[in-house]
């Protein structure tokens, strides 16, 4: 029994459907996270400020701070590894410096064409509300909030890059590195933590973007210097941050 050919025009309908439904290429494919430790926001007395890679990648340098003020503010160092109880240090290891100054700097080492440009608005509260830090996002994780009254004025600092939004701090200074990271200059991509649900993004040159499935709410996204591997902070419960890695596949 011979079959009927299909019209040339539904043959074309059905290609095209098929090339719409495809997904599309990732910009890199990751494996799922990975849980290291888990950090307890009250054991290691403070709210996280930094997270850095060290050279071998085999542990991560974490700062927490305390306090609002300059003269009340705490800084506490530790080491995490897997598996393992957050470590505490004396200071900043070099190998952190070197890697913070890279992974949060405002241009892409330099590129005038990937530099971050900053938006401010202000805008005048109409109801009195409870706003949280921008320092950690988070009212669930957020060791103390913002009062915003009537008629006092609301400042939303936002950053951006190639048309995205890859930063905002509600009434709070902009803290370069806590929503953000390049990657190695050999990949020449960022990411960033998305505004709205806080999901972990990467982002070309191009500005093509890829959202990472899993991750919500997270904060201090970190790649690797060899980029294979990107670390952040998710909530984990009541004053409990994870620590997850994602490697390339």
């Amino acid at each position: 029994m011979r079959m009927k050919a299909l019209p040339c025009g539904l043959v074309v309908a059905a290609a095209c459907a098929i090339v719409a439904s495809a997904a599309p290429t990732p910009l890199v494919r990751f494996s799922e996270a990975s849980t290291w430790t888990t950090i307890d926001v009250d054991k290691v007395k403070g709210r996280p400020a930094q997270l850095a890679w060290s050279d071998d990648e085999a542990e991560l340098y974490l700062q927490v701070v305390q306090g609002v003020t300059v003269e009340s503010l705490k800084v506490r160092h530790y080491l995490l590894k897997t598996n393992a109880e957050p470590a505490p240090i004396d200071r900043q290891p070099i190998w952190a410096q070197a890697y913070w100054k890279w992974k949060s700097a405002r241009s892409f080492f330099g590129d005038p064409l990937l530099t971050i440009a900053v938006d401010t608005t202000r805008a005048v509260v109409d109801e009195p509300r409870d706003r949280n830090t921008a320092y950690l996002n988070s009212e669930r994780r957020a060791p103390s909030t913002l009062q915003s009254k009537a008629g006092a004025v609301r400042t939303v600092n936002r950053l951006l890059l190639r048309g995205h939004v890859i930063g905002e701090f509600v009434d709070e200074e902009i803290f370069p590195g806590y929503t953000f990271s390049w990657s190695p200059e050999s990949l020449g991509m960022i990411v960033f933590r998305s505004p709205g649900g806080g999901r972990l993004t990467i982002m070309n040159a191009e500005g093509e973007t890829q959202t990472i499935e899993g991750g919500r709410d997270i904060s201090l996204p970190a790649w690797s210097e060899s980029g294979n591997a990107i670390a952040y902070l998710e909530p984990a419960g009541r004053k409990k941050l994870a620590l997850k890695v994602i490697t390339a596949l």
